[in-house]
């Protein structure tokens, strides 16, 4: 899990160039980049995210005293609240949004992007990744160890869209045996397809469930 949400923190003074590892720096990260939050606020709204966010200094005659405050963008009439105040869900997704936004060229690893948010934007965190890894944008590179079927597939379509190549993805799927655990690449064709059957117990639930 990334950092709690809180409600008010204290500029570090220096210049972040990541997040950290538990999203403990993006709240400085949003403090010094106004470049950063304007590109955030942008993905906010095109991953359906209904939030936009502006950073407040405190009233109080300090530099280093500030808020994270977001508006609901579903109502004409919302007021700015804290983060803390909003969906827990945005908070946990957030740090990972502002390092895509953030980092050129870099090796980004997340673990489990997916938890606490809802399927649909499950998916739609692929085309963040998409964008980001292109080399004339942000050039980063992913490592993500993920459950979502639903990112996997948006990874399939967007390579079946020409958006990708299936040299672009690599999905590794880790399966115990009875000698350790073993590390299996499954391949994907042009149109996203995987070239070999699923391994046993690979997102079979679907499967199941459709039987």
């Amino acid at each position: 899990n990334r950092n709690p949400p809180s409600r008010w923190y204290t500029y570090a003074g220096d210049r972040p160039d990541n997040v950290g590892y538990e999203g403990e720096r993006m709240p400085d990260v949003l403090y010094k980049y106004p470049d950063v939050v304007e590109e955030v606020n942008k993905w906010l709204d095109r991953l359906s995210i209904k939030y936009q966010m502006k950073v407040r200094r405190s009233s109080v005659k300090t530099d280093d005293l500030y808020s994270l405050l977001f508006r609901y963008t579903g109502s004409r009439h919302s007021a700015y609240v804290s983060l803390a105040d909003i969906g827990y869900g945005v908070s946990q997704i957030l740090p990972f949004i502002v390092q895509c936004v953030l980092g050129v060229n870099n090796i980004i690893s997340i673990e489990q992007p997916e938890v606490h948010i809802h399927p649909r934007l499950q998916a739609d965190l692929g085309d963040l990744l998409a964008e980001t890894t292109n080399p004339e944008k942000q050039g980063n590179m992913y490592i993500i160890e993920t459950h979502s079927e639903h990112l996997v597939l948006r990874m399939q379509k967007l390579i079946r869209n020409g958006k990708l190549k299936p040299e672009d993805v690599s999905i590794i799927y880790v399966e115990r045996t009875p000698t350790g655990s073993k590390a299996n690449r499954l391949k994907l064709d042009e149109k996203g397809d995987f070239i070999a059957p699923w391994p046993r117990g690979f997102f079979n639930e679907r499967l199941r469930e459709l039987e």
